[in-house]
């Protein structure tokens, strides 16, 4: 592999000549000096290096694997300079660990992606192994969890060679020159893309009400609404978090107008006159790198969604070990962790936020596991002393959820859902805003159904028995707003559906 280096650009092979001028690509990377191991990138240079090294992985038959690693790192009161200067440690180890054949990208503030070529999936495991070992040794590793995602580049290398190159990518060009817009669209046609051409910056913004191109050549002088103030209005119609990527078109040379284009958004800048071999080399470069990107970005939520998807599922499991402890609350934990999710909507929580509290309902009685089930299931009212036993679930529960770092708000509510407002609750007599407000909330729902539910000195009680109980505790058991919003869900459930089955 290191021998088809050509300086220090990366690995291109020497038969992709015709396909790509050496000289303009690179002007296009603005190369630096390789570091002595990994070849650490920006995105700028990413893009093509890792695309042909994908074509000399198809060309000559080898093997490649993608590592994606992510920095987890734990609750606490950090500066920014701390929090780059940890980030800073992770990307020295990874740099450190890898051989200068390898290349490597960050993504975001704290996930890197790697690509590690002509390596077996065993040496693959090895260098993760190090790069763990390296890990634990660094002042830094008792704040930051390091998680590695593998795979290999089979399916990349499927692409290239049944022909997905072949997409007819959509170029929308925006020029007032008619003679740019046409030489722009006889390079673009004669490269197998589809060219749009525009000539104002309005028509170029209506014409985008209705039409998603892949990317847009915006022409910086244009009269009356010039290529900036076309992008900023594009960028408030559209959103500001729009994906189709926008290179500039200009002669201007000033650093000012470069800043200018970069700071709204802009990917890339190409400058007049036009040259075939530059503009088709930076159109591909930006198209490659922004599919790069997504898919990247695809990859990272896919890995977050099943990760969070497996934790649920361990959650549910653990709560319905919960009420399996005790007969007569079958079903307590899913139902309290409904109600809270509901009266927490109502409130204006965050989807983020609704997931949270959810989990938290689940767990709430986490430490009842800890609980003799001769205490629990006793058929009569519990002696004070079987109560005080009682009373030390919640601090057990926070205890066995303190070790979950990805949601340390666990244990708020485990250890404070029987606080009460007034401050006479347990286990630490906190009183009014001192609770946690998801533990607030987990209050008013695990009341609520331990009131509908059958227990076993008990039947369940009448709603409206229940609805007095929820008004009468307002203010004092209960936080006043969240006993409003049950007492609302209350009224509404006409049919006093919203109880133990």
């Amino acid at each position: 592999m290191n021998k088809e280096k050509t300086g220090n650009s990366g690995a291109i092979p020497e038969d992709t000549t015709e396909e790509l001028n050496l000289e303009v690509l690179s002007e296009i990377l603005e190369e630096h000096n390789t570091p002595h191991s990994v070849m650490w990138m920006g995105s700028d240079a990413f893009g093509n290096v890792y695309r042909y090294m994908l074509r000399y992985m198809n060309r000559y038959q080898g093997t490649a694997y993608k590592l994606l690693f992510t920095a987890h790192i734990s609750p606490g009161d950090y500066s920014e300079s701390e929090m780059n200067d940890m980030i800073a440690h992770v990307r020295e180890v990874l740099r450190e660990s890898l051989r200068n054949s390898d290349i490597m990208m960050q993504i975001g503030t704290s996930s890197f992606f790697l690509m590690l070529p002509e390596i077996s999936e065993y040496n693959v495991e090895r260098v993760i192994e190090r790069i763990n070992k390296d890990w634990e040794r660094d002042p830094y590793a008792d704040r930051i969890e390091l998680t590695v995602e593998k795979d290999c580049i089979n399916r990349e290398l499927r692409d290239l060679r049944y022909g997905s190159e072949k997409h007819s990518d959509w170029i929308v060009v925006v020029d007032d020159d008619m003679a740019n817009l046409t030489f722009v669209g006889n390079v673009l046609s004669k490269n197998n893309m589809r060219v749009s051409a525009i000539r104002s910056g309005q028509a170029f913004l209506d014409f985008m009400k209705d039409n998603k191109p892949d990317l847009i050549l915006l022409d910086v002088k244009m009269p009356g609404m010039d290529g900036f103030e076309t992008l900023h209005r594009l960028r408030e119609q559209v959103g500001g978090t729009s994906r189709i990527p926008v290179i500039f078109l200009t002669g201007d040379e000033s650093e000012e107008t470069e800043q200018r284009g970069l700071d709204l958004g802009a990917m890339d800048f190409i400058r007049k006159p036009l040259i075939p071999g530059s503009l088709i080399v930076r159109v591909r470069h930006t198209l490659e790198l922004v599919r790069l990107q997504n898919r990247l970005a695809e990859e990272v939520e896919r890995k977050t969604e099943e990760n969070e998807s497996l934790l649920l599922h361990i959650v549910r499991a653990l709560a319905d070990a919960i009420d399996a402890k005790d007969t007569y609350t079958n079903g307590h934990s899913g139902r309290v962790a409904d109600y809270a999710r509901e009266i927490a909507r109502r409130y204006g929580y965050s989807e983020e936020e609704l997931k949270n509290i959810y989990m938290m309902g689940l767990l709430h009685d986490v430490g009842k596991i800890g609980i003799p089930d001769a205490v629990i299931n006793k058929p009569a009212r519990l002696t004070d002393d079987e109560f005080d036993i009682i009373k030390n679930h919640p601090v057990m529960g926070a205890r066995i959820l303190k070790n979950i770092k990805q949601l340390p708000q666990l244990t708020d509510a485990s250890r404070w859902h029987h606080e009460r407002y007034d401050g006479t609750g347990y286990p630490d007599r906190l009183k009014g805003e001192e609770i946690p407000e998801e533990a607030r909330i987990i209050s008013v729902a695990d009341s609520y159904d331990a009131m509908t539910s059958r227990r076993s000195y008990r039947e369940p009680l009448t709603q409206e028995a229940v609805r007095n109980e929820i008004l009468q505790g307002r203010g004092t058991q209960f936080d006043p707003r969240f006993a409003d919003i049950m007492l609302s869900m209350i009224d509404e459930d006409k049919k006093f559906e919203m109880r133990e089955p």
